[in-house]
């Protein structure tokens, strides 16, 4: 049994939909500060959380967060792509790719949750989450900032959003980078900030904040078991329901001649194999 604090407004969902006109960049930031401390004390014991997103994030205060729902929490070592459960946007390529969880995939993540804290509009609010958008996210699709946001938070996010995992950010780095701009003995970031902050608040005058009636119907912002997402590893000793004539001249320098496209098929090739047509959709394997 968990027990904790009460947390008054709710999940940092909720906070950002009815609060959302009283953060100031100041207590944004303090919301990510305080997530990212969390962030880094899970990975630091060797586990990732696995379904990090808003919903799974609990507000005490306008400007103090923590991170809740440890249910998919795992030992790093520990993968099942078998069984993929989460909320498509705040999913990482990889993970949408091969079942592939990892601690930069639950910086992915915190980079999705930068996006909602910064600009009030959860990432692909606007259109379905569904096999589209797991394949645009594959591809390399990042959501839309819907208001300007300070220079500094903006970089940091999208270091977070970066395809490859290993040029992501630790959290250990991103609690370091953050708390390099909280130094108010330092005139010259101080400064820096302040003008980044103004020049974004100057921008965003006319900016209108995300309304719950604008999300699509199809667009599902809680944690479900993504039924379509499954491996397929092919057994290259059982060939009773496989003819494979491979040519002498055969390149296999090229990708798609590689044996680990022939003998592994990713998540969404065996997707698209075994579904593509009840989708109506058409795509080369």
């Amino acid at each position: 049994m968990m027990v904790m604090n009460y947390a008054e407004y709710g999940s940092l969902r909720n906070l950002l939909n009815n609060k959302f006109e009283k953060l100031t960049w100041k207590k944004k930031y303090n919301i990510l500060s305080e997530v990212v401390v969390g962030l880094t004390n899970i990975h630091e014991m060797g586990l990732m959380h696995k379904d990090f997103h808003p919903g799974n994030i609990v507000s005490q205060t306008l400007s103090l967060s923590f991170i809740t729902d440890f249910g998919l929490c795992k030992p790093v070592a520990e993968n099942d792509p078998e069984n993929i459960y989460g909320v498509i946007p705040y999913m990482a390529p990889e993970t949408l790719s091969r079942g592939e969880y990892t601690k930069a995939s639950d910086i992915y993540s915190f980079g999705m949750v930068m996006l909602e804290v910064l600009t009030s509009y959860p990432p692909y609010y606007n259109i379905p989450h569904d096999v589209n958008l797991v394949i645009k996210i594959r591809e390399g699709l990042r959501p839309e900032i819907k208001c300007e946001i300070p220079q500094f938070l903006k970089e940091i996010m999208e270091k977070c959003w970066n395809f490859e995992p290993l040029n992501r950010p630790t959290a250990k780095e991103l609690k370091s980078q953050l708390e390099s701009y909280d130094n108010h003995f330092n005139i010259e970031i101080r400064n820096q900030v302040n003008k980044q902050v103004n020049a974004a608040n100057k921008s965003n005058k006319n900016f209108v904040k995300y309304n719950q009636n604008e999300i699509h119907p199809e667009a599902i912002y809680t944690s479900r078991h993504l039924f379509f997402l499954k491996t397929k590893k092919v057994n290259t000793h059982d060939t009773k329901q496989w003819n494979f004539e491979i040519p002498d001249d055969i390149n296999l320098s090229q990708p798609e001649n590689s044996a680990e496209h022939y003998y592994q098929l990713t998540i969404f090739d065996e997707f698209w194999l075994q579904n593509g047509r009840d989708f109506g959709l058409n795509r080369k394997i």
